[in-house]
Formats: structure tokens, sequence, C-alpha cells
């Protein structure tokens, strides 16, 4: 039987259009020309030139410097063909590959050659490898997840880095419409990724590879914690095994993963936070610090300082409405370091606001006082007659408590006098006539002081809301 030897630039056609991962019908379609045209050309049985080799490469996005370096490499192996076995000691097979090529063709191997060399190399036999894999995935998917995993865990052909990278696929594939499954094979995937034999830098990228794809199986089960959680052990451990990598696996995935979780994120914490607004409109503050506690880890203060203020200010506001000083204590030094890099005067003196509500709060009157009265001058300069009005009111209380009417009637006339050149809400207005009248008589107390705060905040949301003096 007759055998047609195929040309070297036919197996060029072929090793490079596979390698890309394109059919026939595919190249010929791109190209113009029928995918049966293509068929011959590989097969040696219609002459390919060099020039259209060039020209059909090029719609599979290579230079043609590519040829040249697949000549190269289809040289090396018939040289080591014939060569003999390698040593125990002797360098790699893959290396003899590339440094065989300098000495035999008898040609200086460029860095360019001998890099497109490895690269070449090492797809070759990730083709195969993936090959493999799908076999290995045809069996597995067969089986329950609980099968699964007991396989991996005693089968060695099923610990190879290939089957990680295809089982993870398989979880984004799941993702959408069944997110539980992406889930087990994210987790399936980093089993594998665990039991991997060979060099331990690569084991680690290949498990921070399986880590993002559990990040994001954790995300589309609504786990955002534990996406987070597992995303920044990704990160960790696909840093820690960049030395060991030779090329395989493919490095959008994590950046891509990353850039879906902060997007989820976002939009979780956004929704949360009208939740909050919400709840506090209503005099809720219970249900909005709830809502505002779940928002916070999922705000990056490094990449939105601005959100993360907000959402960790508010929730130290909530805690005070509470009476829950001790907790919102610990939380003010990061609320102040986010001001301060924020650099806003307004934002520094919110945070001194809540800082004196604490400190009030605690027993610290004298703290308290002197963070009161400095907010006042700025909110005054400002004209935020609302906030002015609920310090002011704040201040008031503090000065009933230490007996000093004195300075709560002086205060309730320099209110009255600012308000009577404000625009505020018929209902606010009555409420702060009535607690200045109240001082001027000296039957003013901190209990009154205390009700129209919480209800001053709630009128800020709604200007119909009516204070009575039994409630609020």
């Amino acid at each position: 039987m007759h055998h047609t030897v195929i040309p070297d630039l036919g197996i060029v056609l072929t090793f490079l259009r596979s390698g890309q991962g394109w059919s026939q019908a595919e190249l010929g379609e791109a190209a113009g020309i029928s995918p049966n045209l293509i068929n011959e050309y590989e097969r040696g049985r219609k002459r390919l030139s060099r020039e259209r080799l060039e020209h059909l490469i090029a719609y599979l996005g290579l230079p043609p410097e590519v040829i040249d370096a697949t000549l190269a490499a289809l040289a090396a192996n018939r040289a080591r063909a014939r060569a003999p076995r390698d040593s125990p000691d002797a360098p790699s097979e893959e290396a003899h590959r590339v440094e065989d090529l300098s000495i035999r063709i008898g040609t200086a191997v460029t860095g360019f050659v001998r890099t497109a060399l490895w690269e070449l190399t090492v797809e070759g036999e990730a083709l195969r490898a993936r090959q493999r894999a799908g076999f290995l995935w045809d069996r597995l998917k067969r089986h329950t997840p609980a099968e699964r995993r007991t396989l991996v865990q005693r089968g060695r052909k099923y610990r190879t880095w290939a089957l990680c990278e295809r089982v993870a696929a398989e979880s984004i594939r799941q993702a959408p419409n069944h997110p539980r499954e992406a889930l087990e094979l994210a987790e399936l995937a980093l089993l594998v990724a665990e039991h991997l034999p060979g060099e331990r830098t690569w084991a680690l990228r290949l498990q921070g590879y399986a880590w993002a794809h559990v990040c994001n199986g954790r995300r589309v089960c609504n786990d955002l914690p534990g996406a987070e959680a597992a995303m920044v052990r990704a990160r960790k451990l696909w840093e820690a095994g960049e030395p060991g990598d030779p090329g395989l696996l493919s490095k959008a995935w994590l950046p891509w993963i990353e850039a879906v979780l902060r997007r989820g994120q976002r939009l979780k914490a956004e929704i949360l936070l009208t939740k909050a607004r919400i709840h506090e409109t209503l005099g809720d503050p219970e249900a909005s610090t709830a809502a505002l506690l779940e928002a916070v880890p999922l705000i990056d203060p490094r990449r939105e300082p601005r959100n993360a203020w907000v959402v960790r200010i508010n929730l130290a506001l909530d805690l005070c409405h509470l009476e829950r000083f001790a907790e919102a204590e610990p939380r003010l030094s990061e609320i102040r370091a986010l001001a301060e890099r924020l650099g806003e005067e307004l934002d520094l003196t919110r945070v001194l606001w809540v800082e004196g509500k604490v400190a009030a709060g605690l027993g610290r009157t004298k703290e308290a006082l002197l963070a009161f009265e400095q907010v006042r001058g700025v909110f005054r300069r400002r004209e935020l007659t609302f906030d002015y009005a609920l310090v002011s009111l704040e201040l008031a209380g503090l000065f009933l408590e230490e007996g000093r009417t004195t300075d709560v009637k002086a205060l309730a006339d320099e209110m009255l006098q600012i308000f009577r050149t404000q625009r505020i809400e018929r209902e606010a207005l009555a409420a702060l006539r009535l607690f200045c009248d109240a001082a001027r008589r000296e039957t003013a107390t901190v209990d009154l002081a205390r009700r129209l705060v919480r209800f001053l905040h709630r009128a800020q949301h709604d200007p119909e809301l009516r204070f009575t003096e039994g409630a609020d």
C-alpha cells in the first residue's frame, strides 16, 4: 500500500491549526477556501508553499516566525529519536530538544526560537494532557460527587493538572443555572490540585487556580464572605506558585473571577445599604444595624474608601442609637483613618461627632462636650441646620445631666435665632420650639432632649412626622 509522505509544511499547518483549537472547516471559512483544500494541504496531496502557509496561519493570529520555530522543533524531535536514552542525571528531554537543535542543525538558536521551542513543547504536551483529561472527566461525571472524590483520592491517574483545569471549567459552565453543582465541582478541582504529585511550586499554582474557582462557586451560592476568603487564599497560592508555572494555565481566570466577585459584592452592599436606610427611616435601628454589619465585609476599604467609610460610620451611628457604645468604640479608629484618607473637612467633622456620641455614652462627659462644641461650629458655618439641631440637642442633654440650666437656656436662644433664618420643615420646627420653650421655663429634661434627637433623625426622611411629648 502506497503512503503519501507528508511534507514538513503540511505537518506544521496541522500542528499550528490544532494547537490554536481550530478545525479545518473553521480555518477554511476564515481564509475563504474549501475545508477540503486545507485537508489536502495537511495530508500532502496538494503542494503547500511557504507563502501560502504564512497566509493561512495569519488567520490563526500567528506570525510567520512560528513556522521556523515549529520546523526547528520537528527537526529536534527527529534528532532526539535517534539519540541515546537519557541517564537519570541528564537534563530533561525538553531541554535536550532545545539544545540538540543548536548542535544538530548547525545554527545558532536565537532567543526567540529558543523561547518558541519551549512554548511549542509545552503546548504539545498540554494538548495531549487535556485530551486525556477529557476522557477522565467523561468517566468521573457518571459518578456521584462522593464517588468522584473517592476516585481522586485513590486513583493516581486522576491527579493531573489538566483534569483540575477540566473540572474547573465545568464548574464555570454550571455556575449560572446550577450553583450547588458548580461549587461541588470547584471543590473537586481543588481536591485534584491538592493531590498533584511532583514539583511543589507548580502544585501551589494549581491550588491557587482551583481556589479561585471555589471562590466563584461560593459566590453563585450567595456566600460572599466565603467567596472573599477563598479569593484571598487563591491569590496567595497563585503568587507563591508562580516560579513553578510552566505556562499551562490561563492567567486571565483569577482576575476575571475576582472582578465578578467584586461586582457581586458591590451590588449586595448597595442592596444592604438601601435596606439599612429603609429601616432607619422606619425607626428600626436593630434591623438597620444587622444590614450594615452584613455589608461591612463586602466593601474593600483599599479599593472603595468612600463607600467603606459610609457603611462603617452609619453602623457606628446605629450602634450609638442602640446605646451599644462599647461596640462602636473599637470601630472609630478605622473610620477616622478612612476619613483622613478622603481628606474632607465634613467627613472628619462627622467622625468627631460620632466620637463625641461614644464618649458621652461611656460617661466621658468632658471629652463629649469638647467634641460637640467643635462639631456645632462646623455645622453652623456650613449652614447644615438639621445636623446643627441634632448636635445642639445632644449638647443640651449633657448640660442638663450636669444641672447647667443657664447654659441650656443660652443654647436654646441661639438655636431659635438660627432656626428663624433657616428653612426647616414645619413639624421639625415645632418640636424644636417645644424644647426651647421648656428650656426657658427650666422644665426641659434629658429624656426630652434624647427623644427629640431620635425624632429629628426620623423627621429628616419623613417631613410630615409629628412629635408629641408622650412619645417619639
